[in-house]
């Protein structure tokens, strides 16, 4: 029993020396000795000499002579012989490994393949939304949008638009500018008309003239300088000089309806008034109408004024760049509303994407556990081979070269005593000129395959 153990053992240890072994040696294979095959020019002369001694030149599929694959290509394969010769040690040794690391080669390969495939479907998701016409002219529209904005954003140091004028909450504050005119003048109106409706409606029309007078004077004022600057077209600023005016217009509207009504209501008291007082004159109540329609003009002065700070503070000091943002914001919301099947769409395969990939990493990782050492001997293997075949294809194709010119120039110079013919599908008699265009085919894969 312990001699069975004892085998294995050494079974399990001989195989991992052996691969080591067999590594080194292939890893000593000077890619050095590709430089001996690098013949003469002289030489391939010599060569092309014999060949074109016999009258007649063929050429194969891949622009190869027989003399190009005996004196060539030839020396080549023999020297890639010597290389599977010399590896041939190190598979035998390596071979128990293979099954494992072909299993993490699969899993890696694997995962490429769940990447490509996700990009495909991000792509098809995509070239779907972009056959949608109104997603095309909502896109377009952002893009206008987003490039106008950056452009403000940039010449205003990309500070942030003040934007409060388009937030509820300001409209809310306005609102607030009514109730307060509500409050002010509803008793006033209703003294003078003494009927509900006509004073309701009267307070209301006035806290809507007010809010808006508030609301013109504020922006205007906040944004004076841009608005009525001379850099502005002509046509451009009479519009804003008409918001003033209708603003101002809107203000002495309600300070006169108001300062009208006070007086009026005040006067209807002075006249209800009794005109015998049986508790005496110093018991009777004083009435100044000035300063009641001065108090009167002052609250609703200040209720504008309100207003107007509410509003001032609300704009930003550039129309523009306010509507610009607006605009912005505006189409980047019916964007994202349009791309949000598509992100959706983008999300769930890229967690497909990654689950796969974690189940396949897993099971690589597994696998990999026990062929790492022989998986990294491998791939040293691998690379020592493709720099032997680079190197052996470029010299290769460097002495092809030479040949066929030295053929070509014997063709050339015995004046039709050498013809050049193809063979294969497209067989018959070709000029020095085409043959010496010849395309040789002579890449690390036709050295590869001449094993």
């Amino acid at each position: 029993m312990a001699r069975g153990t004892t085998e294995t053992r050494t079974e399990t240890r001989l195989p991992s020396e052996e691969m080591q072994a067999a590594y080194d040696v292939a890893m000593r294979f000077p890619i050095e000795q590709v430089d001996e095959m690098r013949f003469t020019p002289a030489w391939l002369m010599e060569k092309a000499h014999e060949e074109a001694a016999f009258g007649k030149i063929s050429i194969d599929a891949d622009g190869l002579t027989p003399g190009t694959r005996l004196h060539v290509i030839e020396p080549a394969r023999a020297l890639l012989s010597r290389w599977h010769q010399t590896r041939r040690r190190f598979d035998v040794a390596i071979e128990p490994k293979m099954r494992g690391i072909q299993a993490v080669r699969d899993a890696e390969a694997d995962t490429e393949a769940a990447r490509s495939r996700a990009a495909r479907d991000r792509q098809d998701a995509e070239d779907r939304l972009d056959a949608d016409q109104g997603y095309i002219r909502v896109r377009n529209e952002f893009r206008e949008a987003e490039t106008r904005y950056q452009r403000l954003r940039t010449e205003h140091e990309n500070r942030d638009a003040n934007m409060m004028a388009y937030n509820p909450a300001y409209w809310l504050a306005l609102l607030c500018i009514g109730v307060a005119e509500w409050l002010i003048n509803y008793d006033v109106f209703f003294l003078f008309a003494n009927v509900v409706a006509i004073a309701a409606g009267a307070t209301i029309i006035m806290g809507v003239l007010l809010a808006f007078a508030a609301h013109g004077h504020g922006m205007l004022f906040k944004q004076w300088s841009y608005r009525f600057g001379e850099h502005r077209d002509v046509l451009d600023r009479r519009g804003d000089w008409r918001m003033l005016a209708l603003s101002t217009f809107s203000l002495l509207i309600v300070l006169g309806a108001a300062t009208g009504s006070r007086y009026a209501a005040v006067m209807h008291q002075i006249a209800g008034q009794p005109q015998v007082n049986i508790l005496g004159s110093e018991a009777s109540i004083a009435v100044d109408p000035m300063r009641d329609v001065l108090l009167s003009l002052l609250w609703n002065v200040m209720a504008w004024a309100v207003g107007v700070f509410i509003a001032y503070m609300a704009h930003d000091k550039d129309p523009d760049y306010m509507g610009a943002t607006w605009q912005y914001q505006r189409a980047h919301r019916r964007y994202t509303s349009r791309r949000r099947p598509l992100v959706n769409r983008i999300r769930q395969i890229e967690a497909r994407l990654a689950k796969e990939i974690e189940r396949l990493e897993a099971a690589a990782r597994t696998k990999a556990a026990d062929t790492m050492a022989e998986r990294d001997l491998l791939s040293q293997v691998d690379a020592h081979e493709s720099a032997l075949v680079n190197a052996l294809a470029a010299v290769t194709g460097g002495n092809a070269q030479t040949y066929r010119a030295n053929l070509a120039q014997l063709a050339a110079s015995q004046r039709g005593g050498v013809t050049i013919e193809r063979v294969g599908p497209n067989a018959g008699e070709i000029s020095v000129a085409d043959f010496r265009n010849e395309h040789l085919n002579i890449t690390p894969d036709t050295i590869r395959r001449l094993s």
